[in-house]
């Protein structure tokens, strides 16, 4: 995201706060609070709604409208919010608050509410998760990253600070990326830059297809800027390995498997995968958590997914909750453990109010290891 779209997001959330607050007008008007109350679900209605369609909906009229339902939804979240501090505020005086309390509130706390998502999207952390296993011989040490998304989302800066941050100071065996980390708004220039960084960072990468790497929908966005083949060329110049339902092994005791994004059509059944060898610790790296029969008959000790950026937009980590799909955190499937990641950064555009941006810094050790 530029500057100047930056700022003209932000005139547009504004605006779009303003416009709400015309709305309502009348219904503030009125002494009694059935009405204000109605207005109040009807808005977290329409709050969830915005989430929805900006995240989850994939299809020409989101992607060409995001930024437009990003800035309905800071207004919303703003003026909801004022709602709440000016009801308090009422009960606290046992009096109806005035309408331009109201206004200031409102628009006091949709500028507070537009500066925390950004921040929160821009603020990137280390999610430090650690397994033992009696099939571990050693400590291994390694970082995920998931849904870095960069060209809609993160800031090359951020990105480069972290990365050199992670190698510098975490001092990983290796890094696994485990897709989405190029989406249909990434240039080739990014996405060739952002490689370079990860090939320079003198540990070996590993790479896992998500839903958006290949750009196969870029014509919703306006045309894919890099093929498939100068993808997987890029990634190879930098010495980057692909994991496409094929594993390498790390080590004596530790094998990485990558699976093929559950969108691919070549992505193979479980039971056409390369035989993985015995007595080793199996990690497994899919995009998506969603296919827990596969994560089941797989039976690799852990799997590490993204895909769902833990929501990224409040309250849809609620629905996923309420849904029953894995938005972020631990989980048990058979045998295997599974992890999923918040992730890197988000989906479209630079605002976040779900949980914050991490990547995993993931210990390995034998069940012995003091």
């Amino acid at each position: 995201m530029t500057a100047l779209l930056f700022i003209l997001w932000i005139v547009e959330a504004l605006v779009a706060y303003g416009v709400l607050w015309l709305v309502q007008i009348p219904l503030r008007k009125k002494e009694s609070r059935i009405p204000r109350i109605i207005a109040f679900v009807v808005k977290a209605f329409l709050l969830t709604l915005t989430a929805y369609l900006s995240i989850v909906v994939d299809n020409w009229f989101t992607w060409r409208t995001g930024y437009l339902l990003g800035s309905v939804y800071v207004a919303l979240g703003g003026d909801l919010l004022g709602d709440i501090v000016s009801f308090v505020v009422g009960l606290i005086r046992k009096k109806n608050v005035s309408s331009v309390f109201r206004a200031i509130a409102g628009l006091v706390l949709t500028i507070a509410f537009l500066i925390y998502g950004t921040v929160n999207m821009q603020t990137v952390t280390a999610n430090e998760i650690t397994y033992r296993s009696d099939l571990l011989k050693r400590q291994h040490r390694f970082v995920f990253i998931a849904d870095l998304h960069i060209g809609s989302a993160q800031s090359f800066d951020v990105i480069q600070q972290t990365i050199f941050d992670m190698v510098t100071s975490k001092h990983p065996d290796f890094i696994v990326l485990g897709g989405d980390i190029t989406d249909e708004f990434t240039t080739k220039e990014e996405m060739e830059t952002l490689y370079s960084m990860f090939g320079a960072t003198g540990v070996p990468v590993y790479f896992v297809y998500g839903n958006h790497d290949r750009q196969d929908k870029a014509y919703i966005a306006g045309g894919a800027t890099y093929t498939q083949a100068e993808l997987e060329a890029t990634m190879a110049n930098y010495g980057i390995t692909i994991l496409k339902d094929s594993w390498v092994k790390i080590s004596d005791d530790l094998v990485l498997l990558g699976r093929e994004d559950i969108t691919h059509s070549e992505r193979l059944a479980v039971s056409d995968i390369p035989a993985l060898p015995e007595n080793v610790y199996v990690v497994s790296v899919d995009h998506s958590p969603y296919q827990t029969d596969d994560i089941i008959a797989l039976g690799a000790d852990l799997q590490l997914s993204g895909h769902s950026h833990a929501g990224q937009l409040f309250p849809l980590r609620f629905l996923c909750w309420v849904t029953g799909l894995d938005a972020k955190g631990a989980y048990t499937y058979g045998d295997a453990q599974m992890y999923v990641s918040s992730g890197f950064a988000g989906w479209h555009f630079p605002f976040r109010t779900e949980s914050g941006c991490h990547y995993e810094l993931v210990t390995l050790l034998p069940t012995s290891y003091k």
